[in-house]
């Protein structure tokens, strides 16, 4: 899925994405989509693109944020998560060495 860059005035008048037509399909209501707001999709986009590597230029550019900082400040919890990742990767790597 690709989100268009949307004004905050636009995304403000289309508060939620209506999810009626995936929904009708289903007949049990646990498996049916939640509806979420549009500034949800736009986290779970980028949240997305950065546990799959994408830089975090690219991932502010299609955010339409003008510096690499303000997108650094907001997602700092997924990167904190890929920090996590890449130590454990590490600390596995490093130990699997040491014992053979």
């Amino acid at each position: 899925m690709v989100l268009p860059l949307l004004s905050k005035s636009s995304v403000s008048s289309l508060k939620y994405i209506n999810v009626i037509i995936l929904n009708a399909h289903i007949i049990k209501e646990e498996e049916k989509l939640p509806e979420i707001s549009l500034h949800g999709l736009r986290h779970t986009s980028a949240t997305l693109m950065i546990s799959q590597n994408v830089d975090i230029r690219t991932v502010s550019n299609r955010l339409g944020h003008a510096q690499t900082s303000t997108t650094l400040d907001i997602y700092s919890h997924a990167l904190q998560k890929m920090d996590e990742q890449a130590s454990s990767a590490l600390d596995t790597l490093l130990n699997h060495k040491i014992s053979s």
